[in-house]
């Protein structure tokens, strides 16, 4: 279960909106409880979408950006739980390039944007490189 506090997910649908037609793509920073089962994002933090070939359909995170969010992030003892990306006109489950990509026991939220219109928000994880994605619940608060 992944826990969004405060205005998490609208801060995350205004930038799948404002992105459109192109994939947004930001961190999701916060606490893991205990065996990591849990997640509590406190804070998410913009990317920019350094794919400018395949932007409606793919993005890539310039990991000197990254690396400078994660310093930031760890001066306010928060980890990175994750990602989070929009599908434009695509629906909000995971491409085989978004597994091919991603990483064991982070959580991944994918937007998906009709017309520049949000429909749907879902979050995916998983803990082995040889399994599936499995759907994550999401909880907001606050």
């Amino acid at each position: 279960m992944i826990t969004l506090l405060t205005d998490i997910a609208d801060k995350i649908l205004e930038h799948s909106r404002e992105s459109y037609p192109h994939e947004c793509c930001g961190l999701l920073a916060g606490k893991s409880a205990g065996d990591g089962a849990e997640k509590v994002v406190s804070e998410v933090h913009r990317m920019t979408n350094t794919n400018h070939e395949r932007a409606g359909d793919r993005f890539e995170i310039d990991p000197r950006e990254l690396l400078k969010a994660e310093k930031a992030m760890k001066l306010r003892g928060l980890d990175i739980l994750g990602f989070y990306h929009s599908h434009p006109d695509h629906p909000a489950r995971p491409s085989d390039f978004d597994r091919q990509r991603g990483w064991p026991e982070y959580s991944y939220i994918i937007v998906a944007v009709k017309g520049g219109v949000e429909t749907e928000m879902t979050c995916w994880t998983f803990n082995s490189f040889d399994e599936p994605f499995r759907q994550e619940d999401i909880v907001a608060e606050g």
